[in-house]
């Protein structure tokens, strides 16, 4: 992200003020491929709580 001013829009909005690195998103992965043994049919956002607050930036 080259803009700082739209980077502390959406890092104001989000719960975790950072991006989802490539290690955390290969953990989750690990966890749903092979450690969960329930959940099903999810739907899984990986935002940093993102989601979590009203204000979509981008």
């Amino acid at each position: 992200m080259n803009d700082s001013e739209l980077w502390k829009k959406i890092m104001d909005e989000t719960l975790l003020p950072k991006w989802a690195d490539a290690d955390e998103i290969a953990e989750l992965a690990y966890f749903l491929t092979l450690v969960n043994k329930s959940m099903t049919a999810r739907d899984i956002l990986v935002g940093n709580g993102e989601d979590a607050k009203a204000n979509f930036i981008w």
